[in-house]
C-alpha cells in the first residue's frame, strides 16, 4: 500500500472530491495489480478504493492524520508513514453492514427510481456479473437494472434480497459507474416478499399475481361464468358500474404521435370472462401496491410493475386494456406492465413464433401502454430474443423494459467450458439428472435427445454447446441444483470450483458479458450517447 499512498499524496488526491483522474488510476493499477483502480475516488478528504482478494473484495479507506478513517465502516486500521505524513488505512470486508455504509457515503452506489426511461434488467445469479453488465450499458441511452432477482431465483440459489442488492452495489463501486441504475425485486407474490425486498432497499417492484389468475375462465360459459362474475363484487351496484364502464360505449384509443387508432369492443360475456380471469389478480396487485406505499412512504418512491405473463394463453388486447384500466381506476400509476405475448418467449433462447403476428399484436399492446399510462411494455424471459428486439424497440418507441437473468449464468458456464472442461463435463451430466425435476416451473420445449453426448466431444467442442438451444436450456434451468448441490460432508460440489474459474478469468468473464449484453442493447435500436 505504500506505493499507492505515495501516489495519492504526490498528486494531492486527499484535497479532491469525486473520482480520481484516469492518469492517477493508471498509476494505481501499475503500483498494485490487485487494486480495482476504476473504483478510486475521494470523499471528505478520504480516498476510497476496492482491492481484489481471493474470491473476495476488500474496501480500502485511506486518510492522513486520522486514526479512524471511514468511521461509518467496520474494519481494521493500520498506519504507514509516507511523504513525511502518518497515513491511516482501514481495510473493510465487503459485508452487508459496510455495503449499507457505502450507499450512504457514496450515493452513486445506491439504486434509484428510473421512471419511463428505456431500461434493461440484467439479473445476476452468481453475484459477480455486474461489472460486465455495467460495461455493456455504459454510454448507451438506456437505464440498467443491476440488482434484479426473482424470489424463485433467490430461493434456488440460497441468496437473500440483501445479498443480491449488496453484490451489485459493490460492483458499481468497483467499476466507478456513476449513472442512475435500478434494483428490481422481481416476481413478488406475497406480502412477505414485498417486506423482505423493501427492507433490502430495492427501488423497482414487480408484482406477480399469477396465483390469483383464474385460468378456468377461458373455458367457462353459461351460468357458471355468470356466477363467477357475480362473486367478484360486493353488491349489484359495483357490478353494474363495471359493466357500464366497458359495455356502454366502445373504447377507442389514439396514439397522439402517429394518429393510429384502435377500437376495443366489450360485451357483457367478454367482460365477464376477462374479469373472472384477471380481476382477483388486479385486486391482489393493488393490495401489494398499498403495502409498498405504507413501507416506502409514497408511490413516488418506487417504480412499479404488474406482470401477467405467466398465463396459459397470450394476453389479448382487451385483457391488457382491462388490467390497465382497473389499475388506473384505483390510482395505480405503473411504470411497466408485462402481458404474455403471442409466440414463445422461452428461457435462454431466441423467440419462437410468427414475427409478423407478434408485430400486429405488439402494435395494439404498445398503443394501450402509451394511452393508458403511459407505461413501458415489459419483456419477460428476454434472454436472447434477438430476432424480435428490433420490432419491440420500433413499436414501443423506447417505452420498453427487458428482463433477463439466465443468460448471464450461461455466459459464466461458457467460461467454465472454455477453461475447465472436466468441470463442465461434471456439471453437464449432473444437469441432465436434474432437468426433469427443475423444468417443472418453466415452460420450455427442450429436447434432451438433441444434445450431443459430452463423452463423445473433445474439450474444444464443449463451449459451442452454449450456442445450441437445447443445451442452453439444460444449463439455464438447472442453475439452482448445480449451484447448491453438496456432497455428504456438506461441501459444495460445483459452486466453489465455478467461482474459482471465474475469479481466475475475471476479465475474460466480464468481456463475454459485455459483448453479449451489448448485442441485446443495440438490437433494440438504443443509441450510443457517449464514448467511442
Amino acid at each position: 500500500m505504500n506505493n499507492i499512498v505515495e501516489i495519492l499524496i504526490s498528486n494531492n488526491c486527499f484535497d479532491q472530491t469525486g473520482p480520481l483522474s484516469d492518469t492517477i488510476k493508471e498509476k494505481i493499477a501499475v503500483a498494485d495489480s490487485a487494486m480495482y483502480a476504476t473504483s478510486a475516488c475521494t470523499y471528505k478528504g478520504e480516498v476510497f478504493c476496492l482491492r481484489k482478494a481471493p474470491r473476495a473484495r476488500k474496501l480500502m479507506i485511506i486518510k492522513p492524520g486520522d486514526d479512524d478513517p471511514g468511521k461509518e465502516f467496520a474494519g481494521s486500521v493500520m498506519k504507514i508513514t509516507a511523504g513525511g505524513r502518518d497515513v491511516f488505512i482501514k481495510e473493510c470486508a465487503a459485508s452487508a453492514q459496510n455495503a449499507g455504509a457505502l450507499r450512504k457515503t457514496l450515493p452513486f452506489t445506491a439504486p434509484s427510481i428510473l421512471g419511463l426511461e428505456a431500461s434493461i434488467g440484467m439479473g445476476d445469479r452468481l453475484g459477480i456479473a455486474t461489472p460486465g453488465h455495467i460495461r455493456a450499458a455504459a454510454g448507451y441511452d438506456i437505464r440498467p437494472i443491476f440488482p434484479q432477482q426473482s424470489i424463485r431465483e433467490m430461493e434456488r440459489t440460497s441468496r437473500t434480497p440483501q445479498q443480491v442488492m449488496d453484490d451489485a452495489c459493490w460492483s458499481v463501486f468497483q467499476e466507478g459507474y456513476r449513472e442512475p441504475f435500478g434494483a428490481d425485486a422481481d416476481h413478488l407474490k406475497t406480502e412477505d416478499d414485498v417486506r423482505r425486498t423493501a427492507g433490502a432497499g430495492f427501488t423497482f417492484y414487480t408484482i406477480d399475481p399469477s396465483a390469483q389468475l383464474n385460468h378456468d375462465a377461458d373455458d367457462m360459459s353459461g351460468s357458471r361464468l355468470v356466477q363467477a362474475f357475480d362473486a367478484l363484487f360486493n353488491d349489484d351496484a359495483e357490478k353494474a358500474a363495471m359493466v357500464k364502464r366497458y359495455t356502454e360505449n366502445d373504447i377507442s384509443l389514439t396514439d397522439p404521435d402517429t394518429g393510429f387508432t384502435a377500437t376495443f369492443i366489450f360485451d357483457e360475456i367478454k367482460l365477464a370472462r376477462i374479469a373472472v380471469k384477471y380481476y382477483p389478480a388486479v385486486k391482489h396487485t393493488i393490495k401489494l401496491h398499498a403495502l409498498l406505499v405504507e413501507l416506502l412512504g409514497s408511490a413516488g418512491n418506487f417504480d412499479f410493475e404488474m406482470s401477467v405473463d405467466e398465463t396459459s394463453q397470450p394476453t389479448t388486447p382487451e385483457e391488457h386494456l382491462f388490467v390497465a384500466a382497473e389499475l388506473k381506476a384505483n390510482a395505480i400509476s405503473a411504470q411497466s406492465l408485462a402481458p404474455r405475448y403471442i409466440g414463445e418467449f422461452q428461457k435462454g433462447i431466441d423467440y419462437i413464433g410468427d414475427i409478423d403476428m407478434l408485430r400486429d399484436s405488439l402494435l395494439l399492446h404498445a398503443l394501450i401502454a402509451r394511452c393508458m399510462g403511459p407505461y413501458k411494455l415489459s419483456i419477460h424471459s428476454g434472454s436472447d430474443k434477438f430476432s424480435v428486439f428490433p420490432v419491440i424497440g420500433e413499436l414501443t418507441r423506447g417505452l420498453f423494459h427487458e428482463k433477463t437473468a439466465g443468460t448471464s449464468y450461461i455466459e459464466a458456464i461458457r467460461i467454465v467450458a472454455r477453461h475447465a472442461p472436466a468441470l463442465y463435463r461434471e456439471i453437464h451430466k449432473f444437469a441432465l439428472s436434474r432437468f426433469e425435476h427443475d423444468r417443472a416451473t418453466y415452460h420450455v420445449t427442450t429436447d434432451l435427445a438433441k444434445i450431443p453426448v459430452v463423452g463423445t466431444l473433445s474439450d474444444n467442442e464443449l463451449e459451442p454447446l452454449m450456442d445450441e438451444n437445447n443445451a442452453r436450456q439444460l444449463i439455464h434451468i438447472t442453475y439452482g441444483s448445480v449451484l447448491t448441490h453438496k456432497d455428504d460432508a456438506g461441501n459444495f460440489v460445483f459452486y466453489d470450483r465455478i467461482m474459482d474459474v471465474l475469479d481466475e478469468f475475471e476479465e475474460e468473464h466480464y468481456a463475454a458479458l459485455e459483448k453479449h449484453f451489448r448485442r441485446h442493447i443495440v438490437s433494440f435500436g438504443v443509441k450510443r450517447i457517449a464514448g467511442p
